[in-house]
């Protein structure tokens, strides 16, 4: 039996899919399903990767759940693609600057 994963649709909420059909969706239709739910506000968080001015610090890796983890900044924006563990502890032992570097190096990389 095939592993669901939940996303969720921008207009439609939540939907259980097969982990590799759940996969191809983000890749194909990042405007429309994130892997986690859109925020209430309706102002969408920071795509992975994105570049912008408006990353600010302080940052923090948090774990998104099932091995992943993610950078945030202190808007809650994830910056760039998920890391596993022992980056994002190496990341939250850094010092605030170099903190600020790396999420700005992450998210140009991404």
């Amino acid at each position: 039996m095939p592993v669901k994963t939940t996303l969720y649709h921008i207009d439609h909420g939540a939907a259980e899919l097969d982990s590799y059909d759940a996969r191809r969706v983000l890749q194909e239709h990042p405007a429309e399903w994130r892997a986690e739910p859109w925020p209430k506000d309706g102002k969408p968080s920071l795509p992975a990767g994105a570049i912008t001015s408006e990353l600010k610090g302080p940052f923090e890796a948090r774990d998104k759940g099932k091995g992943w983890w993610a950078i945030y900044d202190a808007d809650g924006a994830e910056v760039g693609k998920s890391i596993r563990e022992p980056d994002a502890v190496a990341f939250n032992e850094m010092s605030d600057d170099e903190k600020a570097e790396y999420a700005k190096a992450h998210a140009a990389e991404s």
